[in-house]
């Protein structure tokens, strides 16, 4: 991580990726997997407010601890995103 702005515009990117993909999958799944794939969209645009939040506002201080304070929100958000993306594979067409 670079930098802050460039961990938001990552954050935002990868969400309206993984969106797009959400977004495909929607229009060419069953009728019965649409309800799982808006909770997956639902889930993903929460995911991206909440890491933004918690970029602008660190609950740590002091330089040492902010650089592990953003590594931890990183690994939390991409943890997230796959899990996000898991579900998503595991519906079935």
């Amino acid at each position: 991580m670079a930098n802050i702005r460039d961990f938001k515009m990552d954050v935002k990117q990868m969400v309206k990726h993984f969106m797009q993909e959400c977004y495909v999958h929607l229009a060419y799944s069953p009728p019965l997997h649409q309800e799982n794939v808006l909770d997956i969209i639902s889930d993903a645009m929460q995911l991206e407010i909440d890491t933004i939040k918690k970029i602008n506002k660190p609950e740590q201080e002091g330089k040492s601890n902010l650089k592990l304070y953003y590594k931890a929100v990183s690994n939390d958000f991409y943890d997230k995103i796959v899990e996000l993306t898991e579900r998503l594979n595991s519906l079935s067409y």
